[in-house]
């Protein structure tokens, strides 16, 4: 789980989702918009068609929360990001999911 000022509040995804700023792998897409706050908060999206279980769902969600709470010191202040998964990645180690969300962040440029 996220501190909660880590969090981007469910009403704020839809905007930040607007926003032409998006970097894709080929198991997650990356959405983020810049905000006047001096923190970045992240949003994590799973849908149905990955996976109709809500269990694996869940999975996925907890890898990917994991890998940002590990990174979120090496990340760029001043940011809302909302990942979305693309592939069922419940197989994926803790590791390997953290290196794709790293390499993500690098190319968007909020890795320092």
């Amino acid at each position: 789980m996220f501190p909660k000022a880590n969090r981007l509040p469910a009403f704020e995804i839809r905007s930040v989702l607007r926003s032409k700023n998006r970097i894709s792998s080929k198991e997650l897409q990356l959405v983020f918009l810049k905000n006047s706050l001096g923190i970045s908060r992240f949003a994590v999206i799973v849908s149905k068609s990955i996976d109709k279980r809500a269990t694996a769902r869940n999975r996925i969600k907890r890898l990917i929360r994991e890998s940002i709470r590990h990174l979120l010191p090496q990340i760029a202040s001043g940011w809302d990001c909302v990942i979305a998964a693309r592939t069922n990645m419940s197989e994926h180690k803790q590791g390997e999911v953290e290196n794709i969300i790293k390499d993500l962040l690098m190319k968007a440029r909020l890795f320092s």
